[in-house]
């Protein structure tokens, strides 16, 4: 498992540096037109398996959550342009360590507050036919990955959420043990 997890953090590493190299860049065409392919960037700190919805199972090693949201594409404004993203939760100790990649939406609550929620593909390194002491048992490689946060907006450029963040295959494979975090994040708006 450490090969895995070492392949996993290097890999979401090199996603997460292509995300910024790109998030600078504007789309081609009208510069009236353009949008920005950056909007934020976001990073946490999250209660691995939490033991406040369920029995934890795996360690109790907290995981760092990195993310970029690139602006809406206009392809995209029919279904309350949702911001493209790519993100990575990554287990300080040794436990199962994600990388996904899907949408987001964020919703203005006034006074600064915000809601917001994701809808991603994730690929994962945890076990895929047993439970462990370090690992639940997700059924399959491939998992559907979900957040949804409350935040509070503190400028125009720095936020800050509490966020639930979920992993599981919705029953398509054999087992389907799926993973819950909650934790903190905090976001720069480019």
């Amino acid at each position: 498992m450490e090969t895995t997890t070492g392949i996993t953090k290097t890999a979401c590493a090199c996603c997460m540096a292509a995300a910024l190299t790109l998030g600078t860049a504007t789309l081609p065409g009208n510069s009236a037109d353009a949008r920005p392919l950056g909007g934020e960037m976001r990073i946490g700190v999250m209660d691995h398996d939490t033991g406040l919805i369920r029995k934890r199972l795996e360690t109790d090693s907290p995981d760092i959550n990195a993310e970029v949201l690139f602006a809406s594409p206009k392809i995209l404004d029919w279904a309350w342009s949702p911001r493209p993203l790519v993100g990575a939760t990554i287990n300080t100790g040794g436990g199962t360590s994600l990388g996904y990649a899907g949408l987001g939406w964020n919703f203005d609550l006034g006074n600064n507050f915000f809601f917001d929620a994701s809808v991603a593909g994730a690929i994962h390194n945890g076990e895929t036919d047993k439970v462990t002491t370090s690992s639940r048992d997700y059924g399959c490689r491939l998992q559907f990955h979900e957040t949804v946060s409350l935040g509070y907006d503190v400028n125009e450029h720095h936020s800050l959420m509490a966020t639930f963040e979920h992993m599981s295959n919705a029953y398509l494979c054999d087992s389907n043990d799926g993973m819950n975090n909650i934790g903190v994040r905090y976001g720069y708006r480019f």
